[in-house]
């Protein structure tokens, strides 16, 4: 995808994804903010309430803005293209064989 970067995404997920409170979803939270250059997670307020978590990549910027959305959302389209035509493949050889 345009304006991603693969071998980034795969640095973050190795250096960051265990670091998330969650063990699920700092994988693709990691592997998106490498991928788009940016810094996401990291310390937030929910509903006035701090909550002090690391930062998921090492991008310049903590924001996204909606470039960044959109380029988010056509990487996890590509991906889930890429998904579902790698299932589709593994059908077909497992009904073949």
């Amino acid at each position: 995808v345009k304006g991603a970067d693969a071998k980034n995404a795969w640095h973050a997920v190795w250096r960051d994804a265990k670091k998330h409170r969650s063990p699920n979803a700092g994988w693709p939270e990691a592997a998106m903010a490498g991928a788009l250059g940016l810094a996401l997670a990291g310390p937030r307020s929910y509903g006035g309430v701090l909550v002090d978590d690391v930062f998921m990549g090492e991008g310049g910027r903590s924001e996204a803005d909606s470039i960044d959305i959109r380029r988010a959302l056509k990487l996890y389209r590509v991906a889930d293209y890429l998904l579902i035509a790698l299932f589709a493949l593994v059908s077909v050889v497992v009904i073949v064989a």
